[in-house]
């Protein structure tokens, strides 16, 4: 299997010395790319200009991307050459129209503000287009919620794999893992895949890249 990884977040330029971004180290990303290349796969791995990049290898192959535009368009080329599509990368879901060489007046912030809310515009949602670019992948998506009851963080998993075509998805929320003090996810496996659970609660970056591999694996076998 030739597995692709995104990992990390996206930079979106507000003004030509202004971004907006997000708090995404990558680090899971990383891991889930190492685990992969430990036991013989070959991965490419798309990731934000700040994220975590996994240690050089002979079957590791790397792309940097800055804006969620630059991960769509690198994705669409990518997605079709690969059989499974781990989509672990925050992509923003706004970014800015830029017609002009710009830089806003920090004294003034209300015309600031006025210029955020003329230029603010939705990105295309990737993890709905992959399917459609290689309906035979295997798609890894992912939820991150903060602060909501296991029951919705569950349903919106479900959701993800309902709207965009999921095979497993991978769903956690920080509030949860700032009181355990370790990465807890749950893996959410589409009914398509006919598993005999409808979570994994796992612990822990490394165990959630192990269990990953084991149900893809599986699934594909």
């Amino acid at each position: 299997m030739n597995i692709l990884i995104t990992s990390g977040g996206t930079m979106e330029y507000i003004d030509d010395v202004r971004v907006m971004t997000n708090i995404s180290t990558g680090a899971l990303g990383c891991v889930i790319a190492e685990t992969f290349l430990e036991h013989g796969y070959k991965v490419m791995y798309v990731h934000g200009r700040n994220a975590r990049i996994p240690d050089p290898h002979k079957n590791l192959s790397m792309a940097i991307t800055t804006s969620a535009q630059d991960a769509y368009d690198a994705l669409k080329v990518l997605v079709p050459m690969h059989d499974v599509v781990i989509h672990a990368m925050a992509v923003s879901d706004f970014t800015f129209k830029r017609d002009i060489i710009l830089k806003c007046k920090s004294s003034d912030p209300e015309a600031f503000i006025d210029y955020m809310r003329r230029a603010i515009t939705k990105n295309p949602k990737i993890i709905g287009e992959i399917k459609k670019w290689n309906p035979k992948a295997l798609l890894v998506g992912f939820k991150f919620e903060v602060g909501i009851q296991h029951e919705e963080l569950i349903a919106l998993a479900q959701e993800s794999i309902a709207k965009n075509g999921c095979d497993l998805v991978v769903a956690n929320d920080k509030v949860e893992m700032k009181e355990n003090k370790v990465h807890v996810a749950y893996i959410v496996p589409s009914p398509a895949l006919d598993l005999d659970v409808t979570e994994y609660r796992v612990l822990g970056k490394e165990a959630i890249a192990k269990e990953l591999r084991n149900i893809i694996e599986s699934s594909k076998s």
